[in-house]
């Protein structure tokens, strides 16, 4: 198992705008190996991508926006937010199935990534793919009345 913690001067730091982790290998329930890793940039995208590349199985982080909470869940990341203090103790804690954190503090705020390839900013009610489809006004005229 892959643990990230978002990681700023030793200490566990919101997730949104990271681009530096300490990445935890745990074998057995015990720690083999540590490392602190940098993702090529900040935003959605890059923290998606850097988790991914990296198989990470769970990031502890302080807030994190409700946007980023669901790409993770839905890519198979288990979710430890609203974490504070040392990095190194958070990850330990977890190890031991230590409760932490506080689930319900969220970054409220847009969430916007200029990388976003479909630049919906996130927006998923915008995307045919997964929220309502956009009916234009025209189109709407065509359609009877229910």
């Amino acid at each position: 198992m892959k643990i990230a913690i978002a990681h700023q001067n030793g200490q566990v730091a919101d997730g949104n705008a990271c681009t530096e982790y300490l990445i935890v290998t745990v074998e057995n329930g015990q720690p083999t190996g540590k490392e602190l890793a940098h993702a090529s940039g900040t935003g959605s995208t890059a923290m998606l991508t850097f988790l991914g590349m990296m198989q990470v199985d769970v990031l502890i982080c302080g807030a994190l926006g409700v946007s980023m909470r669901n790409a993770l869940e839905m890519i198979g990341i288990l979710l430890v937010p609203g974490v504070t203090g040392p990095a190194e103790e958070a990850a330990a804690k977890f190890i031991v199935g230590e409760k932490q954190g506080d689930p319900s503090i969220l970054e409220v705020c847009r969430e916007e990534d200029p990388d976003d390839p479909m630049a919906c900013m996130h927006d998923c009610s915008k995307c045919a793919g997964c929220g309502p489809v956009h009916v234009p006004e025209e189109a709407l005229k065509n359609l009877p009345k229910i």
